[in-house]
């Protein structure tokens, strides 16, 4: 999910040193947006790479690199967007396709969305949002779903003012 805590430049230009060593891009830049290809791999790693560190969430290579290279290869199962300003990826949203009954069949899960530090807070989380929801629409699905981890207050309260309900349910998971 979109993470508004503090994390050190430094930290980011390390994860992404194997996909592009140019400095971050100016305030003033204006953002785009693609689908990700197999070409974008090595930047949406390195994306998640410093996403996980940010998150202190396990980044396994390997593992990490199969998922990626199993959405993008099989679009049945959802998209990567790669953000870009300048041709130069400063994040990425990840929307997957899920089924349940309660949301009356498939349903969208933004599963990861992640800006650079340098970029946050300029409405870009919100654009975001509005894209997953477009491109849910456009997969067919009945409604857009995300999880947040309960201390990420500044993401609860940008999901909040963007129409999502919090359900008051925690998530739990079984590895198998």
């Amino acid at each position: 999910m979109f993470t508004g805590a503090s994390f050190p430049q430094e930290n980011y230009t390390a994860a992404m040193s194997t996909a592009d060593t140019r400095q971050p891009p100016e305030p003033t830049d204006r953002p785009s947006h693609r689908v990700a290809t197999v070409a974008d791999e090595g930047d949406v790693l390195a994306l998640m790479r410093a996403f996980y560190t940010e998150e202190t969430l396990v980044f396994e290579e390997s593992v990490a690199q199969r998922a990626v290279h199993d959405l993008l290869t099989h679009p049945q199962l959802g998209r990567i967007i790669v953000l870009e300003i300048a041709d130069r990826p400063i994040g990425y949203l990840t929307l997957t396709v899920g089924f349940s009954l309660e949301f009356h069949g498939r349903y969208a899960l933004v599963d990861e969305l992640y800006l650079i530090p340098s970029v946050r807070g300029r409405g870009w989380g919100r654009h975001c949002l509005e894209l997953a929801a477009s491109l849910a629409r456009e997969m067919g699905t009945n409604a857009l779903r995300l999880e947040v981890n309960h201390a990420n207050t500044r993401a609860r309260t940008l999901y909040l003012r963007n129409s999502f309900r919090d359900d008051r349910r925690d998530l739990f998971t079984r590895w198998l």
